[in-house]
């Protein structure tokens, strides 16, 4: 071996050598910066022939080895990356899913007292105490207020789910917007890193940044990435390409439809995640296109049952004005097939118009017979108007009874100060024909007489009691007798019974008890589905980070910096510099020693 070739050997080893301490001291300094990836020079033996002035003669054959770099590298496993990439992209989703629907779990909340379910309970316990006292204003206006409490939970919750889609929207929004700078600034990057490459000079540091871009876009995207050597990395989603080489395409949302779109540019293409997963993007597209809306429409499927049941078995009653046929609720957006949760209000303006019992009017097969009570008197089969009792409550033609006529509210029960009771009732012919004269003997003792009075004419009436203030109550007797139905100078008795304290049939205040208790069960589902799929979110979201977390960790471990292993690297090849240098200074000495001998 020649000297030069000593020379050479040292010099190649202080360069290489001295390329690995840059490599090693910038690893060292990053190791906290994040998105670095640790460089790593690898050296390789370097052929020199030599000959000339030292060299042998004899030894043109033999070649003497330096060293020098072969490859200046940064290290990285793009499986890993590429799996990481892939967890955060779902960790991301299942946890955007998690927030949105935890807000909504949390309106829906089945154990507070202002909960639906609590509402709709409230509703049937107000109606449950109504059906057993039909008469209290007190128990009317607390039914008023527990129905108005069920509308405005209704109405609060629609709010609630009207506000979280329009934040969902805003946040897809500026995703939307984030991610499309992302994608630019990847395709940026990628002319940086090709420009860079072309001339010779590695740009790792923009390498390490564009990885970084890739990372922060797949929390918001599923992207893809492929890298190649020609124009740096291709991105895709849902095997759409959004950057290739310089080149990308921005994502838009498109509000035309019932819910927005999120589209690939101007391809027209819509971005459609899958059941789950699809980063934060994806979450919003699905809770705006699916999870929400579903939940809203079983929320007014719920309303509507609420109002069309509830409905239906106030029909059937009467209010304490008598009148009948009335919706309890109604929507306020006007007649519709279905009602919805928003627009849902009370029909009724006060307790009194609360249909509490049953239509069936007083003294007919179909009604309260006890509350009205026939005695036939002198009227028997085989005299006169015969079968009173089917004659005054029973109409001729079969229709409904014409006993009680203004004041007998349908339960049986008496407005203001009329006490009812038995009236002996005693008829005398006149010598007018078509008329007859009643005396009525009230239970408190009082008389009154109403002669000449028309029975030849359906609907002729006979006052039985009056309290002063409007409140009547009178006998239809136009249906029952015929003036031939006492003779000349002839008197006859019956009497008439009025309960003024019967409960009555209170069966649709009951029946609505039963239908706003049964319907809790809607309720407390609707509040059940969106809290599994809240868990369902929250299980996603730890399972992902978990696999995010030990993917990370695996690419540290190959990517990352120990500074341990770096510094221990660091004294190596210290050591490695000092013997190189030792090499230099043996030629030196080699080669003053010879050229002291040539003198």
């Amino acid at each position: 071996m020649s000297v030069n070739s000593l020379f050479d050997i040292g010099s190649t080893s202080l360069r290489a050598v001295g390329e690995k301490i840059d490599a090693t001291s910038q690893n060292i300094a990053n190791a906290e910066s994040e998105g670095y990836r640790r460089r790593r020079v690898s050296l390789s033996s370097r052929s020199v022939a030599a000959t000339g002035l030292y060299a042998s003669n004899g030894a043109q054959d033999v070649t003497s080895s330096g060293v020098g770099v072969e490859q200046f590298e940064r290290v990285r496993d793009g499986m890993l990356v590429a799996a990481r990439n892939e967890a955060r992209s779902s960790e991301s989703a299942a946890r955007e899913e998690g927030r949105v629907l935890g807000v909504l779990e949390g309106a829906l909340a089945t154990d507070t007292d202002a909960g639906l379910s609590a509402s709709l309970q409230g509703l049937a316990d107000g109606f449950s105490n109504l059906a057993i006292n039909p008469d209290s204003q007190g128990v009317r206006e607390s039914v008023l207020g527990r129905a108005r409490q069920l509308t405005d939970t209704f109405g609060r919750l629609d709010q609630r789910l009207g506000e979280l889609t329009t934040n969902t929207e805003n946040a897809l929004a500026d995703n939307v917007e984030k991610a499309n700078g992302l994608l630019n600034k990847v395709a940026s990057l990628n002319e940086q890193i090709e420009n860079a490459r072309a001339g010779g000079s590695p740009d790792y540091a923009a390498e390490d940044q564009r990885d970084q871009t890739v990372k922060e876009l797949s929390k918001l995207l599923p992207v893809e990435a492929q890298e190649n050597r020609s124009d740096g990395y291709t991105l895709t989603v849902d095997g759409m390409t959004v950057v290739q080489g310089t080149e990308a395409t921005n994502l838009s949302v498109d509000q035309s439809g019932d819910t927005p779109a999120v589209e690939f540019g101007k391809t027209g293409v819509e971005f459609t995640p899958g059941a789950e997963g699809g980063g934060e993007i994806g979450a919003q597209a699905r809770l705006l296109n699916d999870t929400l809306p579903g939940v809203q429409s079983d929320l007014d499927a719920l309303a509507d049952d609420v109002v069309k049941e509830v409905n239906a078995a106030h029909r059937k009653g009467a209010d304490q004005n008598g009148d009948t046929g009335e919706n309890f609720f109604v929507d306020k957006s006007g007649p519709s097939s279905e009602n919805t949760a928003g627009n849902i209000e009370l029909n009724v303006d006060g307790p009194k118009d609360i249909a509490a019992v049953a239509t069936s009017a007083l003294g007919t097969l179909g009604g309260n017979e006890t509350a009205v009570t026939i005695g036939q008197g002198d009227f028997g089969d085989s005299s006169g108007a015969g079968n009173i009792e089917d004659r005054l409550t029973v109409g001729p033609d079969g229709s409904a009874s014409t006993v009680e006529v203004s004041s007998i509210s349908p339960d049986g029960n008496l407005p203001g100060d009329l006490e009812g009771g038995t009236f002996d009732i005693t008829v005398e012919d006149n010598a007018n024909t078509g008329e007859l004269d009643f005396t009525i003997n009230r239970p408190d003792g009082s008389t009154s007489t109403e002669t000449g009075v028309d029975v030849s004419s359906d609907g002729t009436r006979i006052t039985l009691e009056d309290d002063g203030s409007g409140n009547t109550l009178r006998l239809d007797v136009g249906t029952a007798f015929k003036d031939t139905n006492v003779g000349a100078s002839e008197t006859k008795e019956f009497s008439v019974t009025v309960d003024n304290s019967l409960p009555g049939d209170t069966g649709p205040a009951q029946n609505i008890a039963d239908v706003a208790s049964d319907l809790t069960t809607g309720a407390t589902d609707l509040a059940a589905g969106v809290g599994t799929q809240v868990q369902e979110a929250a299980a996603k979201e730890e399972a992902q980070a978990a696999v995010g977390e030990r993917v990370q960790a695996q690419i540290e471990d190959v990517s990352g910096v120990s500074v341990d292993q770096q510094l221990s690297s660091l004294i190596e090849q210290q050591q490695q510099f000092a013997a190189s240098a030792q090499v230099l200074t043996t030629a030196r000495e080699v080669s003053s020693t010879l050229l002291s001998i040539a003198r």
